[in-house]
Order: structure tokens, then sequence, then C-alpha cells
């Protein structure tokens, strides 16, 4: 059974703006894991996804209402990330520091 745990991701811009709360990262006890307010504040990978579109085919893509920036993240990255953040007690991370 895997552990079960919760990731605040946040926006500063890095630090210009304040705290806007994008989404929460979660998995599951059965080990499923997975993020809330999809299309609202993010976008999930999606392999029909178009060019022109803000979503990727094998990323997920961040949209800040405050500010212009939209990080990009590939999916395997991403859950390594998360699980790290995780497996170390922290509990939010602010998508604009991510190089």
């Amino acid at each position: 059974m895997a552990e079960e745990y919760r990731v605040g991701i946040v926006c500063t811009d890095k630090g210009q703006h304040p705290r806007v709360r994008l989404t929460m990262a979660r998995r599951e006890p059965d080990g499923s894991h997975g993020m809330t307010y999809a299309f609202r504040n993010f976008a999930p990978p999606m392999s029909d996804a178009e060019p022109q579109t803000a979503v990727g085919r094998n990323s997920y893509v961040f949209r800040c209402p405050s500010c212009p920036r939209m990080p990009q993240v590939a999916a395997t990255r991403w859950w390594e990330i998360i699980d790290r953040l995780a497996a170390a007690g922290i509990k939010e991370l602010d998508i604009s520091l991510l190089p």
C-alpha cells in the first residue's frame, strides 16, 4: 500500500505577487495520484494536444491567474518532484521557483 500525501502547488512569480494556490497534488492510499482544478489552473498531459493550445502532450502546463507565468513540467519528472517533496515532509511547492 502506498503512502498517502498532499502537496499544495502555488505561484508567487518568484516572490513578485501574493501566493496563489493553483492545485493540490495528492497520492491516495491505493497508490493512485492526481491533482485538483484541472483545466482551471493547470492542464494535464494529453496525447492528442494541438501545438497552438496551452496543453502539453507529455507535460503538465500550469497557468497562474496573477502573472503571465506558464511553467511546463514533464509528467514523469513532475511526480518524481512531488514524491521527493512528500518524502521530505514538504507540504507546498512554489511552481515559479522550478528551473
